[in-house]
């Protein structure tokens, strides 16, 4: 089944959710995001500019150097090449925003989910190319050593999609010194939540949160410049309509 109509507009899950809120619901979403990041909220910044997924570029998702290219961050790509091998992680949406410290600019990483199996991937890293795996296990030790997490902790098992946007917002913040922050949003009661799949309250989501942070090895962590958004799942007319 097709994930996308001839417009990009997604018809269920967490895709769709996340273009409702960009597209019709920006200034309630922007308002969440800056509650959800009280070290961004404190910089008194601009408003949010949502780069994708964008009605007017068909929502289209970005990865590698496209998205730096969307961020305005094309001059980053060699950087990341050295980070992180090609195919890196789709995101689900992304802003730029203006903040009263240089370089004056940052921008916002999204992940969003809509029910507990996004969560997990039974594959985990599907890297086999022997220098991709040696890239990716040094970016990950590094994001390990910035969160104080012991190396030993698995972070390509069945999270490691979690693992591997924080090692992002480490190559941001860490590696080439730009001002991200990484907002995981999670869709309560999402009318639109694809079969077989049940919708999560937001009692379900922390407590399925709890445990994904647990066995990361984070658990009484306090993620520098991340935090958790709970959103209200919408019906795909708002964006049809």
């Amino acid at each position: 089944m097709k994930r996308v109509d001839d417009d990009g507009r997604a018809y269920a899950g967490s895709q769709l959710q996340i273009q409702i809120y960009v597209n019709r619901r920006t200034e309630e979403l922007n308002r969440a995001v800056l509650d959800a990041l009280p070290s961004l909220a404190a910089l008194n910044p601009r408003r949010l500019r949502w780069v994708s997924p964008r009605e007017e570029d068909k929502f289209v998702e970005y990865y590698d150097g496209g998205f730096l290219q969307a961020l305005g961050l094309e001059d980053l790509w060699e950087s990341l090449r050295k980070f992180w091998p090609a195919r890196g992680p789709h995101w689900d949406a992304l802003a730029t925003v203006d903040i009263a410290i240089p370089p004056y600019r940052g921008v916002v990483l999204v992940e969003a989910k809509s029910h507990r199996k996004e969560m997990y991937d039974k594959r985990g890293c599907g890297a086999t190319n022997p220098n991709s795996c040696d890239m990716i296990k040094r970016a990950l030790c590094g994001t390990k050593g910035w969160l104080h997490v012991t190396d030993h902790v698995n972070w390509t098992g069945r999270l490691y999609q979690y693992a591997n946007r924080l090692a992002h917002l480490y190559f941001f913040r860490e590696v080439v010194c730009v001002p991200a922050w990484l907002v995981n949003v999670y869709f309560v009661a999402d009318p639109q939540c694809p079969p077989p799949h049940l919708p999560m309250s937001r009692v379900q989501w922390r407590a399925a949160l709890a445990r994904a942070k647990t066995e990361l090895g984070l658990a009484g962590v306090a993620i520098p410049f991340a935090g958790d958004l709970f959103l209200e799942g919408k019906e795909r007319r708002e964006l049809t309509g």
